[in-house]
């Protein structure tokens, strides 16, 4: 890598990886975020008890009081929507008040009336606490604590809740919980395990206030209902963990695996001669298609490499000659000796080489371009047909089919034909065949003279660059190279055909199909 370059940080895959796994693990654990709203409903839910215990407390409460007091039994009020108390009590940091003050000393005596009810008003609340785990207290018009479950005796008015009821409100609070001994750590992340629920309901008597009822419980929290829950969450824990796991597997084993593999062959590819090798272990259908589009890479650039190689060196080779030729005739030309006709046959040579060179640039830029002029496309032999026959008047081109779409465009194509023809007209063809196929998934176009022929121990050299039978008059063996190069980049290849006259090319572009652009202008 150059040193002027800075590689931007980017994290590595199985960095990725981990993380969205991390994130997987982390979704149970983000529930404990509903621990908030999990909290208030059971506030809620301890509310709705503890009005339903203290209504049903305040009924009984009257019916004694009117029993012990000689008055009539209380008249039921009619149902009415309106009358209904909902919870609403909610946890949060402004609406939880403090402790609930002490209990203060009595601030008048008991009546009679209430004595007489007190002992039986206080049974029903240790058996009702024996089954709710709530804290009553019967009071009476004055705050004073007349039987319940404990503070018997004990002044309760100055307690803002109950003096709200005692003014014929029903309240509900929550208050900071105060325990006698410290509470476990995990309980600090519910603020349900830390509060206490309280409240205050008016008893009337034929609409007569004669005192109130004080119930208090501590409201259930999530570690009670998920220990409860501990065997089915040891369940869903073992199934996330089964669950991330398999996830990181499939990711090593379909993901991380074949790229690193990719990393590694392609890194190996890059060393000395080593050919791509694709990983046995591809993963998925994109990271295959990617290991075949790095094996197609490699393989075109290395085939470039060793053409290039092979292409300077035949450079080198075709250059020497008239470069030699050029300067040693230079050199006689400095000679005062020579005679005219001497002196015209080396400046016939000095252009003889330099029309050589010539030719051999013209051909080697024509070479070096031929990926960049081949234009895929669509075009039929009839479209150029009229332009070939211009160009070649001394041959007869015979076409069969020449309806048939090529997958070339008009440009690219008689760039083709011009070098395949001109290459049968300078060997002494006088006709030539032009038939155009398509068989088996594949189009071909098939060119065939009646000239000289390739002889067999030129079959195998006449597609190399610079070879050629004509260099004494002027050949540069470059033209079928231009075809060849040209149609492999338009993804088809060029074959030698064997014939008993003349010669024959093929040029086969498999997986192609014969549909034909018929807007496209013919000869464009």
């Amino acid at each position: 890598m150059p040193a002027d370059m800075i590689r931007k940080w980017r994290p590595r895959l199985w960095t990725v990886v981990l993380l969205v796994l991390a994130i997987v693990l982390c979704l149970p654990i983000a529930g404990l975020i509903l621990f908030r709203f999990y909290d208030n409903q059971l506030v809620q839910q301890t509310e709705e008890s503890v009005l339903a215990q203290a209504a049903v407390m305040a009924a009984t409460y009257a019916d004694l009081y009117s029993e012990a007091a000689g008055l009539a039994p209380p008249k039921p009020k009619p149902v009415s929507a309106q009358d209904a108390i909902f919870p609403s009590l909610s946890i949060n940091s402004a609406t939880v008040l403090p402790p609930r003050p002490d209990a203060a000393n009595p601030s008048t005596s008991v009546t009679a009336t209430y004595q007489r009810l007190a002992p039986q008003l206080s049974r029903i609340a240790s058996s009702a606490q024996a089954q709710t785990l709530a804290g009553y207290r019967f009071l009476d018009t004055q705050g004073n604590v007349i039987a319940g479950t404990a503070e018997i005796g004990r002044g309760l008015g100055h307690v803002s809740e109950v003096r709200a009821a005692l003014d014929g409100h029903v309240v509900s609070v929550a208050r900071t919980r105060v325990r006698d001994s410290s509470p476990p750590a995990l309980y600090t992340l519910s603020r349900g395990a830390r509060v206490r629920v309280f409240v205050a309901m008016p008893v009337h008597v034929n609409e007569a206030l004669i005192g109130a009822v004080y119930v208090s419980r501590t409201p259930s929290h999530i570690f009670r209902f998920l220990y409860g829950e501990r065997f089915n969450l040891l369940k869903a824990a073992a199934f996330v963990a089964l669950s991330t796991t398999l996830i990181g597997y499939v990711f090593w084993r379909f993901i991380t695996r074949p790229i690193r593999l990719l990393k590694e062959r392609s890194q190996l590819a890059t060393q000395g001669n080593h050919a791509f090798e694709a990983p046995d272990h591809l993963g998925t259908r994109e990271i295959e298609d990617l290991s075949l589009s790095f094996k197609s890479l490699t393989e075109r650039l290395q085939n470039n490499r060793d053409a290039l190689k092979t292409y300077t060196a035949h450079v080198t080779h075709e250059l020497k000659s008239p470069l030699t030729a050029l300067k040693g005739a230079a050199e006689l030309l400095r000679d005062d000796d020579l005679s005219q006709s001497q002196r015209h046959r080396l400046l016939d040579t000095i252009e003889k080489g330099g029309t050589r060179i010539e030719d051999l640039l013209a051909h080697m830029r024509a070479f070096s371009l031929a990926d960049q002029q081949a234009m895929s496309g669509r075009c039929s032999l009839e479209q150029i047909q009229d332009q070939i026959t211009r160009a070649f008047p001394a041959l007869s081109i015979m076409i069969e089919n020449g309806s048939l779409g090529l997958p070339s465009e008009a440009t690219t194509l008689s760039i083709l034909l011009t070098h395949l023809l001109q290459n049968a007209q300078q060997h002494g063809a006088k006709t030539v065949k032009l038939r155009t196929a398509h068989t088996n998934g594949s189009i071909t176009l098939r060119i065939s003279d009646d000239g000289a022929g390739i002889s067999a121990g030129n079959a195998d050299k006449i597609l190399q660059p610079f070879f050629t039978t004509r260099r004494d008059s002027g050949g540069t063996g470059m033209g079928l190279n231009i075809v060849k190069s040209t149609v492999e980049a338009l993804g088809g290849h060029l074959y030698i055909l064997p014939q008993d006259t003349g010669a024959g090319f093929e040029l086969e572009w498999p997986n192609a199909t014969p549909s034909l652009d018929r807007t496209q202008a013919p000869g464009a």
